[in-house]
């Protein structure tokens, strides 16, 4: 999904990188989590409300631990994600970006409601580009109450 060369160099430095600029400079409309395990990062979101006029607030970075995928991690973080986005931008759409090729990922946001409103080829850390689809929810509260029994969204 992203290029060889990109992977074989310095990932984590570029990441780094990125956050630490995310984490310096907060906005105001920026909410970010992390799941931790004592020291240990489980894992984290990264959301920005109102970020499109069309989208609505955009799920910028979900991200769980290859070791504490499938424990409920990513749900967690979503539901907390969203109750932020519901007390912060209530009527607002939902969105993020997942690659095409990330079929895991995408089950993962259809299990919460979302739907793929469409393709295209976005540009990829470390150069070249990818097709990735914009997934969406009406509202955020669509993303706290998924999957929920007795709770019609």
């Amino acid at each position: 999904m992203l290029r060889d060369e990109f992977l074989d160099g310095d990932v984590l430095a570029n990441r780094l990188a990125v956050w630490r600029d995310r984490l310096a400079r907060r906005r105001d409309d920026q909410f970010v989590l992390l799941a931790m395990d004592g020291a240990s990062v489980r894992g984290f979101i990264c959301v920005y409300g109102d970020e499109d006029p069309t989208w609505g607030s955009l799920i910028d970075n979900l991200h769980v631990a290859r070791e504490h995928k499938g424990e409920g991690v990513g749900t967690t973080l979503m539901r907390n994600a969203a109750a932020w986005l519901a007390e912060h931008h209530p009527d607002l759409g939902v969105h993020l970006w997942v690659m095409e090729a990330n079929g895991a990922a995408r089950r993962f946001y259809e299990r919460l409601g979302a739907r793929n409103a469409g393709t295209i080829d976005q540009e990829s850390p470390g150069g070249g580009s990818a097709p990735e689809c914009r997934y969406v929810w009406a509202r955020p509260s669509a993303i706290a109450n998924a999957g929920r029994p007795g709770v019609d969204e």
